[in-house]
């Protein structure tokens, strides 16, 4: 089981497709079956397992072969059978007799799908499925970091040299058609999967372009795309400057690298450090973990999960300090940053350890857990865990607020209310002169975190 803090995908999510296999009924069952134990047993609230049933069984009514009168008949008696039964055995025959109803091959595979679906959305926006196709992710893509802004799929960057840079994609960029298939209201994983084939193929993309009058048609080919680093560093004098742009199994060994190296650019020892976190959607916990511990004291608490389990019940502490703790360091966020990056964010100010700069962050403070189901069934990313901070504030829902804020779009500055009658009056007074004569084309975050490093 891998324990992530996630709150949204980026494009190097795999393809989202139904297994090919017929659906015998040991199998539909047991799949079930597996689904409603692991949930009870490891979902962060109690669960009312009938409850999630009778979830399925609606869910079915949405499908091709799902309506008509006897089949509504059918589906309003399991209804019925569904709130009787008393065991997770029941539940799961009275929900494959339905699913077996439809027929052998892809449309009972997509009732199937479509019952765990039906019960993963009646828990909470990051319970979701993970299908087969997404475990075992295929070569080829188009090389884009996506994400849902404002409820579009918006291309927060293409990857360097990959196939949608190629192709004239920018940032910025709204893909509102994949292959003619509107992307409003596809979750992300499902909008990525669309972008997923064979090598060589090209997916037809209708772009809308902000300042354009028209939408644009995009034909980038299909390649094997190499997944960025998730860590990018630079200097501003004896400044470092580190961007995570998530959290994955080579986050620390590639954070430890970068403030190694930054040092001895700067001649022994940093002036300061920009931490920049913004569209950070979180990533792997214990990675998290690590990355808080570089800039904390040893032994510090960084944050609590609570759940109900004891890998979900428990203190995340730092515990290989790094950077010397003279060493000024300022924390950028936006509304895109969640969960893990905001565990570490949450860290950072709580222990007066970083000035937090930015927008107000997502408030994506759970921990999802992947549970395989039986017979390559794909998982269910279950939601396992809240967390609270190092100041015992719960972050799911709040986020961080930054002591500065900073909007993104106007450039303007304001400090949070509860700061702003003891914050540094010279510094506040030099971040306003800095921005006031900043460039249009100038990056507000960025030069308000340097000038308060200096």
């Amino acid at each position: 089981m891998r324990r992530t803090a996630i709150a949204f995908f980026a494009a190097s999510l795999a393809a989202f497709a139904a297994p090919a296999s017929a659906q015998p009924r040991e199998q539909v069952e047991s799949t079930l079956e597996a689904a409603l134990t692991q949930l009870m047993n490891q979902y962060v609230d109690p669960v009312d397992t009938r409850a999630l049933a009778l979830h399925g069984l609606r869910a079915l009514q949405a499908l091709p072969g799902g309506t008509g009168a006897s089949r509504q008949s059918a589906i309003d008696q399991a209804v019925a059978a569904e709130g009787q039964a008393t065991d997770i055995p029941a539940q799961s025959r009275i929900l494959a007799d339905e699913i077996l109803r439809f027929a052998d091959g892809a449309p009972r595979d997509a009732a199937l799908n479509a019952a765990l679906r039906g019960m993963m959305a009646s828990l909470d926006a990051y319970s979701r499925v993970a299908t087969p196709a997404e475990m075992a992710p295929p070569p080829a893509s188009v090389g884009l970091e996506l994400s849902i802004q404002n409820g579009a799929l918006t291309v927060v960057r293409p990857l360097p040299g990959g196939p949608g840079e190629r192709a004239g994609l920018r940032k910025g960029d709204v893909v509102t058609d994949i292959d003619g298939r509107a992307t409003a209201g596809l979750p992300l994983p499902e909008a990525v999967a669309l972008l997923r084939g064979a090598t060589g193929t090209r997916p037809t993309l209708r772009i809308q372009r902000p300042g354009a009058a028209q939408a644009l048609i995009v034909q980038p080919v299909r390649g094997p795309v190499q997944a960025p680093p998730s860590v990018r560093w630079d200097m501003n004098g004896t400044v470092a400057i580190v961007t995570l742009a998530a959290f994955d199994s080579k986050t620390d060994s590639q954070l430890r690298a970068a403030l190694d190296a930054a040092t001895a650019r700067a001649g022994s020892r940093l002036g300061g450090l920009v931490l920049d976190l913004r569209g950070n959607a979180g990533g792997l916990l214990d990675v998290a973990e690590q990355v808080a511990g570089v800039m904390l004291r040893k032994g510090s608490r960084i944050g609590n999960l609570y759940g109900r389990t004891p890998a979900d019940s428990r203190a995340l502490v730092a515990r290989d300090s790094l950077l010397p703790h003279d060493v000024p360091v300022v924390v950028i966020v936006d509304r895109r940053t969640g969960a893990g990056a905001e565990i570490v964010a949450a860290a950072l100010q709580d222990h007066g350890r970083a000035l937090v700069i930015g927008e107000k962050t997502a408030g994506a403070g759970t921990i999802q857990t992947v549970l395989p189901l039986p017979a390559n069934e794909g998982a269910l990313v279950v939601t396992s865990a809240r967390v609270h901070r190092a100041n015992g504030a719960r972050l799911e829902g709040a986020g961080v607020t930054p002591q500065l804020l900073i909007d993104a779009a106007t450039g303007k500055m304001s400090l949070r209310a509860d700061v702003a009658a003891d914050f540094n009056a010279d510094m506040a007074e030099r971040l306003r002169a800095a921005l006031a004569s900043a460039p249009a084309e100038s990056d507000p975050a960025l030069l308000a975190a340097l000038t308060a490093l200096k």
